[in-house]
């Protein structure tokens, strides 16, 4: 079942080590260590209807600018982020992922999107919401744990894997609760509306 990850890379071409059993896979920085990571990219590519990246630290500041994951997006497709960030006073963090976002994506993708922050330094907003792990959910079906954050996935970084949840009533526990921390942090958020 298993592979040396170290001299039987299975899927070379995504620069990641698999398992055979079409669930886990694996970069190893030390087989690759100049090329990105491409599976979580080819994933989002893929993406029929809708995108969730639930994940602490969505950056689009450099050198994150994990806003590039977007940027072969197929058309009509909605973006939902879920975030972990400390935000200041006037908030500019909603407005830079957004207008980063407006960059990478062009109108005539029409895409949709939302991203809502359950904020660090706000303590009661933060509640006990608080999470750390990052998902990937596709088309309301597809449900991946993702070992590091979306910029770990673009470029080169370290070691790091994504595992696809089969189950199916551990992909719908999983989406569950990614809807209450949603539903539940609405007060730092840019609406989900068209992007442009």
């Amino acid at each position: 079942m298993s592979k040396d990850f170290s001299t039987d890379p299975v899927n070379s071409a995504l620069r990641m080590h698999e398992c055979g059993q079409n669930e886990y896979w694996f970069y190893h920085k030390g087989s690759y260590p100049s090329d990105a990571p491409l599976l979580y990219q080819q994933l989002i590519n893929n993406a029929n209807s809708e995108i969730i990246i639930w994940d602490p630290y969505f950056n689009v500041k450099s050198p994150g600018n994990d806003q590039d994951i977007f940027i072969n997006l197929k058309n009509d497709i909605t973006i939902k982020i879920l975030t972990s960030k400390g935000l200041d006073g006037p908030e500019t963090y909603l407005t830079e992922v957004k207008n980063a976002l407006k960059i990478v994506i062009p109108p005539i993708k029409d895409c949709r999107f939302g991203l809502r922050v359950i904020n660090r330094g706000d303590i009661l907003n933060q509640g006990d919401r608080y999470f750390h792990d990052r998902f990937l959910i596709i088309d309301d079906s597809e449900v991946y744990l993702v070992g590091s954050s979306v910029g770990y996935h673009i470029k080169s970084e370290q070691s790091t894997g994504i595992f696809r949840v089969q189950n199916d009533n551990t992909k719908k526990f999983i989406i569950s609760i990614f809807k209450q921390y949603w539903n539940l942090s609405m007060r730092h958020q840019i609406p989900l509306t068209f992007l442009h």
